[in-house]
């Protein structure tokens, strides 16, 4: 069940899990460590480690689910990485890296059993029908240590959403250009890979709007069959909370 609190809860906490997230991935020491596993290219790292869940899958259903890509990219990327150690192999990798990057920048952060807590609460009970990427990382050991284990878990909440939210995208028939230029503009258009001109999506910002709110009643519905809204809105505090400590430690120095 869901209500107006878990659903002011849910539109709260999905900022910054979805930052947070971004914060590792696109992190200069997540893209090093990448290299140092033997990868030729960074983004070979990530794609092998996103979407190894996802087994010895061709490129093309890679892209489909990853969906924001542009495919050719996709195709180089996704072929670089599982060459070099497997789908599941990189896979455990990433999921790896997302530990020791908890480890070293969530230190001293307030909560971080509750939000493991809180957090395996919706992953166990979330629905995986239709969410390939989400399923794939809701099977994924987690570590026993609270600032790891909680990086992990905000990571696998993380895909939970923007499985979600994917789904909504495509409901709403906009396209990756347009989807990137209505949410963080013509910078994310070039950094998934797409060639200009991008054109202009004002148009569409209705169905953008209409996605997000699909994707926040829908998470709402999910995280209320795991949740009260309390805790809801304890678990979005907690997470702000840590992604504050972990902007602070990874943009230090």
């Amino acid at each position: 069940m869901s209500d107006a609190n878990t659903l002011e809860a849910v539109r709260a906490a999905g900022g910054p899990i979805e930052e947070i997230g971004a914060l590792f991935m696109l992190h200069p020491e997540t893209f090093a460590q990448s290299t140092a596993h033997g990868y030729p290219h960074p983004f070979a790292g990530y794609f092998a480690g996103r979407g190894g869940v996802l087994g010895d899958a061709d490129a093309s259903t890679v892209d489909a689910i990853f969906a924001v890509f542009e495919p050719n990219a996709v195709k180089t990327f996704w072929e670089q990485g599982v060459a070099v150690h497997g789908a599941a192999g990189g896979a455990r990798l990433y999921s790896e890296q997302v530990a020791e990057f908890g480890r070293r920048h969530l230190k001293g952060a307030d909560g971080l059993d509750r939000i493991a807590e809180l957090g395996e609460k919706i992953i166990e009970a979330a629905p995986v029908t239709g969410l390939p990427l989400f399923a794939g990382w809701k099977l994924m050991p987690l570590a026993e240590d609270a600032e790891a284990r909680a990086l992990q878990v905000l990571f696998v909440l993380r895909e939970l959403r923007g499985s979600v939210h994917m789904a909504a995208l495509a409901v709403a028939g906009l396209t990756p250009i347009e989807a990137h230029l209505l949410n963080k503009g013509a910078q994310y258009c070039t950094m998934f890979g797409w060639p200009e001109p991008y054109g202009s999506a004002e148009d569409k910002r209705p169905e953008k709007r209409a996605a997000e709110d699909a994707t926040n009643r829908r998470m709402a519905q999910i995280v209320g069959a795991a949740l009260s809204a309390e805790e809801a809105a304890e678990l979005a505090r907690l997470t702000a909370s840590a992604l504050a400590v972990a902007k602070s430690s990874a943009t230090s120095g």
